[in-house]
Parts: C-alpha cells; sequence; structure tokens
C-alpha cells in the first residue's frame, strides 16, 4: 500500500487529540507501521498517553511510535539557516546575528506555521516506511494558516520572478554565460526563487494528493459547527479536500440535522462520548473494543 497521511482539524476542544489518537492506535492494532505527529502547541498526546513525547518519535506498542514537534526547534533552525545564507552575501557580516534577536523574532508573523511546514517536510522524508502518518493538528487559525502558507507564497514568489526577469530585461543584464555547449546559470536570486517555487509546489501537491486525507472533527453544538462550515468553505477555496467528517462525544448515535444535512456528501465517522477520561494506551485500546462496530469505516 502507499503510505496515507491524516490530518485532523477543527475546533480547540472537540476532540481533535483523542480522536486522532484512538485512530492511530486503532492502525496500529491492526497491523500498520503508524506514526502520530503532535502539531498542536499544547501537545495533548503526552497527557492522552501519560508519557511524555519529543522530536525523536518514541514507540508505545510494537506498530505506533509517537513524536511531538518543537516549533521553538524549527524556527530557530530556520533562523541559523538565513543568517548562514544573508553572511554569504553581505560583507557586513559580523554586524549580523539573528540568533542574538531570537526571543523576539521567533513571535514574528507566519514564522509558527513556516516551521510546521519545515516539521512536516522533514517528518515526511524522516518516515517513508511508515503506512501512515496521523497529524493532530492546532486549532483552526493557526491549522489554516499552515495549509494556506505555500498557496500564498507561491503568488507572491512567481510575481516577484517576473519582476527579476523584467529587471534583467530592462537593464540588459547578461543572466546566463556561454561555455561550448553548456550555459551556467549567474542570476543566484533567479535561480532561489526557482527553488523556492518548487518546495510550495511540492508541498501544495502534498495537501491536495490523493494519499492525503483531511478528517474535519467537529461536535454536536452549534459553535463547533458553524466553525466546521467555515473551515469547509476556506479549505475550498484553496483546493484542498475534506476527506471525512468526524463527529466526536456523540450520544445514542445521534447527530443534529444541521450536521447532517451539510456535511451529507463527506465520509462520516461518529466517536461515542466516553464515560471516562480515555487516558492512557489500555484505555484507549479498551474504547475501542467496546466500539469496534461503530468505528468499522476507520482507515
Amino acid at each position: 500500500m502507499s503510505r496515507e497521511i491524516h490530518f485532523f482539524i477543527g475546533k480547540g476542544g472537540v476532540g481533535k487529540s483523542t480522536t486522532s489518537a484512538l485512530t492511530a492506535v486503532h492502525l496500529a492494532h491492526k497491523g500498520y507501521n503508524t506514526l502520530l505527529c503532535s502539531m498542536d502547541p499544547a501537545h495533548n498526546q503526552r497527557d492522552i498517553f501519560d508519557r511524555h513525547f519529543y522530536e525523536k518519535p518514541k514507540q508505545v506498542n510494537r506498530n505506533l511510535a509517537v513524536k511531538e514537534v518543537d516549533a521553538d526547534y524549527w524556527i530557530s533552525k530556520y533562523l541559523k539557516e538565513t543568517e548562514v545564507q544573508i553572511k554569504k552575501v553581505y560583507s557586513y557580516q559580523s554586524a549580523f546575528n539573528i540568533q542574538n534577536y531570537f526571543n523576539i523574532l521567533k513571535y514574528s508573523p507566519g514564522l509558527e506555521e513556516y516551521a510546521l511546514l519545515l516539521a512536516f517536510e522533514n517528518i515526511l522524508d524522516t518516515a517513508k516506511d511508515r503506512d501512515f502518518i496521523i497529524f493532530d493538528m492546532a486549532p483552526t487559525a493557526l491549522t489554516m494558516r499552515f495549509f494556506s502558507l505555500p498557496f500564498i507564497t507561491l503568488v507572491w514568489l512567481k510575481e516577484l520572478l517576473k519582476l527579476r526577469k523584467n529587471i534583467y530585461t530592462k537593464k540588459e543584464i547578461i543572466s546566463k554565460i556561454k561555455l561550448g555547449r553548456k550555459e551556467i546559470e549567474q542570476d543566484k536570486v533567479k535561480a532561489k526563487l526557482e527553488e523556492l517555487i518548487n518546495d510550495n509546489q511540492h508541498l501544495q501537491e502534498y495537501f491536495t494528493a490523493r494519499e492525503t486525507k483531511i478528517n474535519l472533527v467537529v461536535n454536536n453544538d452549534r459553535l463547533s459547527f458553524s466553525e466546521a462550515v467555515r473551515t469547509k468553505q476556506k479549505l475550498t477555496k484553496i483546493g484542498i479536500p475534506i476527506n471525512r467528517v468526524v463527529v466526536n462525544k456523540v450520544q445514542n448515535n445521534e447527530i443534529t440535522e444541521s450536521l447532517r444535512a451539510e456535511f451529507n456528501d463527506y465520509k462520516m465517522t461518529l466517536f461515542p462520548l466516553a464515560s471516562g477520561g480515555l487516558l492512557g494506551l489500555e484505555t484507549l485500546q479498551l474504547y475501542l473494543d467496546k466500539n469496534q462496530n461503530v468505528l468499522n469505516d476507520l482507515p
């Protein structure tokens, strides 16, 4: 089978962490090599599994490993690499030290979602042996910025590339030197823009690929329903399809008419309300065993 990537998204408090954990445990129990990644800064997976997790994946059973994405680590890594690149270009490098301002720069707009994208790329590169990768995402606002960033960045990069080409044309700057039959690209800015465009196109393709599944988690209440509708509309605008609607904390196998009508065309999985807290691997497995008939349509 080809590797599947599952995102669990939705309003804060609807149960993204619990439903993603249950799905991961379910897949591992079926024998699939599964990685559960906490992308939510709150990192609730450590509470659910009652153990600490870090950047390096930790095995919780034979087929399941869990990791926490450290956004500060990826922000620091990005800033350090940016500093090195700038020092290669500018002669006044000794006066430039991004790391000295890290405590302020790490809160700059856009850095957190960019850090999550870097972490996402790294996970895909280092988890090629996994059958399933499950992402427990942050609440809606940060998640939507995460999904939107490659699309927005591509718009800007393509315009910058056009501008760069126009500047070269107008100034009649030679950007290629012929050596025999070979051409050596001399415009490093243009080359970097093209590299960034290629990187963001790959990310965009990952989000819309057939193997990528978006699971929208919602409860039987008006607030989470309203946010789920807005999330669906925003994802539609950037071309990311929802694969499944996960209704959590369901009682008596019933959902509201508005929820059923709005998401009638989507696969729907109902997670029954647990009588107690779902904490610990054994408790998660007991819940799945008890509700296996209801949850038999999980991946």
